[in-house]
């Protein structure tokens, strides 16, 4: 049993790098910012809840307490690279930064305003955009 649990969290462990190199290659030929933190965003999710999916199953097959530790590491990622990254594409999208011609999409605005009577504040009037 704990051979099995070993082979397995080698191969979740191996899983979990292919998709932090493909993560990287990713990065680097992607065409602008907002497809280039696409890839890593992603890649880094999913890689790192794999290796630590192989570290928990590794631990687990030693009998060692460290396996929690990991569960709550693919947790904590789970909550917050995603928000990290969307937080990211605001504010280049408020800053204005450009996208690629070969980008379909437009970059996501301004939310929308809490009270729907209030006028839309002028982000030029407070210098936020050069």
């Amino acid at each position: 049993m704990n051979e099995l649990l070993l082979l397995l969290g080698a191969t979740a462990s191996l899983l979990g790098a292919i998709f932090f190199l493909a993560g990287a290659v990713g990065l680097l030929r992607f065409p602008d910012f907002y497809t280039r933190i696409h890839a890593p965003t992603k890649a880094a999710t999913l890689g790192l809840m794999f290796m630590a999916l192989g570290s928990s199953l590794v631990h687990f097959a030693f009998g060692q307490s460290a396996w929690l530790e990991d569960l709550l590491l693919i947790v904590v990622v789970f909550l917050t690279i995603p928000v990290a990254s969307q937080m990211l594409i605001r504010s280049a999208a408020a800053r204005r930064v450009p996208q690629d011609a070969r980008t379909q999409g437009e970059p996501p605005g301004e939310p929308a305003p809490a009270d729907p009577a209030a006028p839309a504040r002028d982000r030029t009037a407070r210098g936020d955009v050069p």
